[in-house]
């Protein structure tokens, strides 16, 4: 086996564990008839083989498996990547998520479309949303863990500084006169 062949790179991830998905991307979705929306939600370079979900997001309920079409296959890194083709009775405001879901790594990336009443203007797709609370929240936080190893690290130093300067001070030192040897001239 050549050192680039997908066999040797199947045999290397042979014992690998588990490996995590991309962020699923949900394409927007589009319209082949009046009828039909069609969605696909693709992640790459997963270990192991995944497990699909389309999600109603309005009451989070799973959508029917019949209505969807996985294709899962390994790549040349010895690797699962994921296609899912959802396809729906068209809805003027859907709310739908996939989920790539990683049993061994207790994972679930979810990602979200939503559509108005106007497909062609109104489509959304969002990943992981964080609420502009939750990010000043972090920040702050971050923020006081630095304050306190900065303070740690000043107190530390100073600590450091003390017993340094101490043992480098040897204090004034007496001279005394040497005793003269007796018969030594």
């Amino acid at each position: 086996m050549r050192l680039g062949s997908p066999g040797l790179l199947l045999l290397l991830f042979s014992s690998l564990r588990a490996a995590n998905f991309s962020v699923p991307v949900v394409s927007a979705p589009h319209s082949p008839s009046q009828d039909e929306l069609t969605f696909t939600c693709t992640s790459i370079n997963g270990y192991p083989r995944p497990n699909v979900y389309w999600i109603n997001k309005t009451d989070n309920s799973l959508l029917d498996q019949a209505l969807q079409n996985d294709t899962v296959f390994l790549n040349t890194r010895g690797l699962y990547d994921v296609v899912s083709v959802l396809r729906i009775a068209w809805t003027p405001s859907l709310n739908i998520g996939c989920c790539i879901e990683n049993v061994l790594l207790r994972q679930n990336l979810t990602v979200g479309s939503q559509t108005g009443n106007n497909i062609g203007e109104r489509d959304k797709i969002t990943e992981n949303p964080v609420s502009t609370r939750e990010k000043t929240e972090v920040t702050w936080s971050v923020l006081a863990v630095l304050c306190l190893l900065v303070a740690v690290a000043v107190a530390t130093g100073w600590v450091c500084r003390d017993r340094w300067l101490r043992r480098s001070y040897a204090g004034v030192w007496a001279v005394r006169p040497e005793p003269e040897l007796a018969g030594h001239v």
